[in-house]
């Protein structure tokens, strides 16, 4: 018989059994706390038996070997719903394996390459407006890279600066704010609600024309829009109506856009204070590109840069806790879990595991130059069947931002501004990452 799965204590300050206080005024300091008091923890939670778990081994339990026996958590189910309706995020049976099948070819290798041009032409718009010797605030820049990119490999459209964008960017918004709190009905008439409502009204009002003018011309215009409608076409289920369309075009940007920009913004961050990775890092992309423009065939020939980006991610991973809740009774390592319990899987602190990275606070890239790292230790996209659909389209976006802005600036931080991560739905610096522009 196992033993008694150990009770996390509350850190100092907070009362005992006060773990849901100290989870949301502080969830990287809370989630460090309690890794520090075992791998497998029950939480004193109420209302729900919440578990936490922060070894390789009962995360493959939970995302791969069991991962039919888990759902996302209800209260983040219920709330995405309100905004997103069943959507790739959300569902599980027939109507995710659908959705995950029809979705697929839209990030295929071939569309990724075809997606690559419009990054570059983005990034490149951008930097053109930078000056040597002005200060930028950097995750604001890279959200417009990464907006626009984004909505354009996405929608086809450009949104930044339309009416269009900024409703759907206030709809995201109010989004990460609710699904950071308690879930709220929709139906209690609160000024967030019906702000909801017509931002939801607004969104459909968009998307739902211009996925009709898609199907009536059949133009597939490379984007990720042309690609479900043309699934949409195929579909023998039923399931992928032109509501299901628009959930899914605005789900999968939400769930996208920020989570590249803040880890690009990162990894500028960390490059400026480990000079000497930076300097390496210069040197593959001066030796493969010179002063010539990018292109995606050289993403393979600059393996130091994706290692940069992996090592960014594992040390300030953007998603840095991800839930799941189980739908019936499970047994992890012996363990007996009654079904709804809640599992909490933390990426910021399986990521800082020194058993599995030694020197786990320093950014070293080459820890993942000889691709050693079990898929179970190194979760940035989530894992198991429930990895992050858009992974490949961002990793090859945050390539070609990376080099193109390394190619042409050196960015520094102001002498006293001081970097504090903190966890709002995503992970985001507390204070901003303002950065002095210098020629590379």
């Amino acid at each position: 018989m196992p033993s008694a799965l150990p009770t996390a204590i509350a850190p100092n300050g907070y009362p005992q059994r006060n773990h849901t206080k100290a989870l949301r005024e502080d969830t990287l300091g809370y989630i460090e706390h309690i890794a520090g008091q075992g791998d497998f923890l029950k939480i004193p939670f109420p209302l729900v038996p919440t578990y936490f778990v922060n070894h390789p081994d009962l995360i493959q339990e939970v995302m791969v070997k069991q991962s039919r026996s888990f759902h996302k958590p209800f209260g983040i189910k219920y709330t995405a719903n309100q905004f997103f309706g069943d959507n790739l995020f959300t569902s599980d049976g027939e109507l995710w394996k659908t959705l995950r099948s029809t979705l697929q070819p839209g990030f295929s290798v071939p569309r990724l390459q075809s997606y690559a041009q419009t990054v570059i032409g983005y990034t490149q718009k951008i930097m053109d407006r930078w000056q040597p010797g002005e200060t930028v605030e950097i995750t604001d820049a890279m959200m417009e890279v990464t907006l626009r990119s984004t909505t354009q490999c996405f929608f086809g459209l450009d949104l930044y600066s339309s009416q269009s964008g900024e409703n759907l960017l206030r709809f995201i918004e109010l989004f990460f704010k609710r699904i950071s709190s308690f879930p709220v009905p929709a139906w209690i008439p609160i000024p967030s609600n019906r702000e909801i409502k017509k931002l939801l009204k607004d969104r459909n009002d968009f998307f739902l024309p211009l996925i009709q003018e898609r199907r009536i011309s059949g133009e597939d215009k490379g984007d990720i829009l042309s690609m479900l409608v043309k699934g949409q076409t195929a579909d023998t289920t039923g399931l992928i109506t032109d509501m299901q369309v628009c959930n899914e075009v605005s789900n999968l940007f939400a769930a996208g856009y920020e989570v590249t920009a803040y880890s690009l913004a990162f990894t500028l961050y960390l490059l400026d204070q480990y000079p000497k990775v930076e300097a390496r890092l210069r040197h593959e992309i001066d030796r493969v590109l010179g002063t010539r423009t990018i292109t995606v065939e050289d993403l393979e020939k600059m393996p130091y840069l994706e290692q940069v980006l992996q090592e960014s991610m594992r040390l300030l991973p953007v998603i840095a806790v991800v839930g799941r809740q189980a739908i019936e009774p499970i047994t992890i390592q012996g363990h007996p879990l009654p079904k709804n319990s809640s599992i909490i899987v933390s990426p910021w602190t399986l990521h800082r595991r020194a058993d599995i990275y030694p020197e786990p606070l320093t950014f070293k890239p080459d820890r993942f130059a000889d691709h050693n790292i079990s898929k179970s230790a190194y979760i940035p996209f989530s894992g198991g069947p429930r990895a992050c659909i858009g992974q490949g389209f961002a990793m090859m976006q945050m390539r070609i931002n990376l080099a193109m802005i390394l190619q042409r600036y050196r960015l520094s931080l102001p002498s006293d501004y001081v970097f504090k991560p903190i966890f709002n739905f995503n992970t985001r610096p507390k204070n901003g990452l303002p950065m002095i522009l210098q020629t590379a």
